[in-house]
């Protein structure tokens, strides 16, 4: 009887809260400016009624969802300026509906959670609802708080993007003195002759060498665990240690016990900053002799600590050295020859190494391939695909993968498979990897120049892209030259290939999160500590492997660990991505396992920017 008096109450109070029209209680001032969709999501026939009523004279255009798979897929479809949810909604897997449109839309997106009981308040409390709402609904007071909130958050987008513009302002500054420093040859930092005036300096040098006595001395030097240095003491005082490291060289250059001459021939000795922490010196006339005194010279410099940030610090280098023409007749396969000797000195621990040629079958091989992979570069043969990533419910476009592609004028298509682990043995990934997030992020912006709807770009990175220490400024650069929301572009990291316990990487990892992008994990299942990521790293999307999705090899007990894989994401707040689908019986398997988004060739398979365009735009 109670209950029955209850409802009676407080369907009259629905009914009398709402019985005069909208446009006579809504204030003219408030009503107008309002563009773009309110998504309402309930099942209450009252609000269902009343709601679009008050709502629609707010210049908001109302779209009623009574499910959470109808409402997912109007979100996603619409892009809503304003979420009213009831906050007891859960979807199939029993995640709370507001979770789930909060993690898909942002924090700054209003949402009015309608609220029955005090666990409805406490679960959108968690969820941050912009504005939480206790029955009996008052729909005039949550028109005119909706309009505060839609308006507030206008604002808060309108001082975002002044906040890019200026920083757009003194990047261009910035970029505008390093353009007169590189124009001169000059790295900024350092004052050293920079990367590219370096190796022109050496591309002169060999081509001047006539007689087979005419040698080249080339080290290629790294700084050892300089992340590590970085993650202390930040960004500015390490430019600052590098500053001191190449002071620290040029003294070298002008001892004449360590760079001197014989009485038949004087020695002379080019330093340069190739980028990040890796210097090169170039010495002429020089010989073994040279090489090591100049390598202890080098030492007895880093022997004393550097003052940085009211800290002492000491550094270490990994030194490789190669000669000319004994290693290479060229300047680049010399300039390579000596960061591989570097490379495998810091791999070693030994400090210092001259390159060895390989001997072994295979290694002429690599070799071989190495060298039409830079011809390759040079003559721009290689390109990008782009294979569609699309929502697993509704099948709309919401990303697209960048694959690097490489159509050799002999041999034809060449895999990835093949040339990328060439690539970074050699060391040309970290330019191949240039170009391809800089290639990508033109492409997103010629899309979105064209009329696509925004979506996420996503690229994947190498080991020695993280390893190398500038990767944040080549995406900060990409992003910014391109004027692109750091959202937009997620960036995956291989389980098999790069992700470890590395201090320098994991650092360098949560340094790209902090500029706004997405970090993905690609391959998840097949490496041996796919969990611990997922607890150590910022990950925000994990793409199940495609092994785990297709094939004839599939088993109940693959199905049964990708769809713990998935529930596991989910409990996370991570975005699940299942590669591989090829057909309708795989699609509705992730379907049932709660996969959100999907990749496969029932799609599409990749294809060219053009193409992509003209199908999806």
């Amino acid at each position: 009887m109670r209950a029955a008096f209850r409802k009676v109450i407080a369907l009259d109070f629905g009914r009398q809260s709402d019985r005069r029209l909208p446009a006579d209680r809504v204030k003219a001032g408030q009503s107008k400016g309002l563009r773009g969709i309110a998504l309402l999501i309930t099942k209450d026939s009252l609000s269902s009624q009343w709601a679009p009523r008050w709502l629609q004279h707010t210049g908001l255009d109302v779209r009623l969802a009574k499910t959470p798979e109808e409402a997912l897929g109007l979100a996603a479809a619409t892009r809503p300026r304003l979420l009213i949810v009831d906050a007891a909604l859960t979807a199939e897997d029993k995640t709370p509906l507001l979770m789930t449109l909060r993690k898909v839309h942002g924090e700054d997106v209003p949402l009015f959670a309608l609220c029955n009981s005090n666990a409805d308040v406490a679960l959108a409390t968690e969820a941050n609802a912009t504005d939480i709402v206790r029955r009996p609904y008052d729909w005039d007071l949550i028109t005119r708080r909706a309009i505060r909130a839609v308006r507030a958050h206008d604002t808060l987008l309108k001082l975002r993007q002044a906040r890019e513009k200026m920083d757009r302002m003194n990047s261009t500054v910035t970029a505008v003195e390093r353009e007169r420093a590189k124009a001169a040859g000059v790295d900024a930092l350092t004052q050293l002759p920079n990367g590219e005036r370096f190796r022109s300096l050496l591309h002169k040098a060999a081509v001047g060498r006539h007689r087979p006595t005419d040698e080249l001395c080339l080290l290629a030097i790294g700084l050892d665990n300089y992340r590590l240095v970085n993650d202390a003491v930040g960004y500015e005082h390490a430019n600052r240690l590098l500053s001191q490291f190449a002071d620290r060289l040029r003294n070298c250059l002008r001892d004449k016990d360590v760079i001197g001459g014989s009485e038949s021939s004087s020695v002379t000795a080019i330093a340069g900053r190739l980028g990040g922490a890796r210097f090169a010196l170039l010495i002429s006339n020089g010989n073994t002799e040279q090489i090591m005194s100049v390598n202890r010279a080098i030492a007895a410099e880093l022997e004393q600590p550097f003052e940085v940030a009211g800290q002492s610090i000491y550094l270490t280098a990994s030194i490789g050295a190669a000669v000319f023409p004994r290693d290479s007749k060229n300047a680049d396969g010399l300039l390579h020859h000596a960061e591989t000797a570097m490379l495998d000195a810091q791999e070693s621990g030994s400090g210092f190494k001259f390159y060895t040629a390989p001997t072994d079958a295979s290694s002429v091989q690599i070799l071989k391939l190495d060298r039409m992979l830079r011809d390759a570069v040079r003559r721009g043969e290689l390109r990008l695909a782009y294979q569609p990533i699309t929502d697993a419910v509704t099948g709309a476009v919401v990303a697209a993968e960048a694959l690097l592609r490489w159509e050799h004028e002999e041999e034809g298509p060449i895999s990835p498979a093949v040339f990328v682990p060439v690539a970074e043995k050699t060391g040309l990934m970290r330019e191949i990897g240039d170009f391809v997030i800089s290639s990508a992020c033109a492409q997103l912006r010629q899309w979105i120049d064209s009329g696509l709807e925004p979506i996420r770009i996503a690229v994947n990175l190498s080991l020695c892209q993280l390893l190398r220490g500038d990767v944040v400024a080549v995406v900060e650069s990409a992003l910014q030259e391109n004027e692109l929301d750091p959202a937009l572009l997620e960036l995956e990291l291989s389980e098999r290939g790069v992700l470890n316990k590395r201090p320098e990487v994991i650092g360098e990892i949560h340094r790209l999160k902090a500029i706004g992008v997405r970090i993905s994990i690609d391959d998840f299942g097949t490496g041996q500590a796919a969990i611990g990521y997922l607890k150590d790293l910022p990950i925000d999307v994990i793409k199940i492997d495609r092994s785990y999705v297709s094939g004839a090899e599939r088993s109940e007990r693959d199905e049964a660990i990708a769809s713990g894989m998935v529930a596991l994401a989910q409990r996370l707040n991570t975005t699940v991505i299942a590669e591989g689908v090829e057909t309708e019986q795989q699609l509705q398997m992730l379907r049932d396992w709660g996969s959100q988004e999907c990749q496969g060739f029932l799609f599409c398979p990749p294809i060219s920017g053009e193409e992509f365009k003209a199908r999806f735009a």
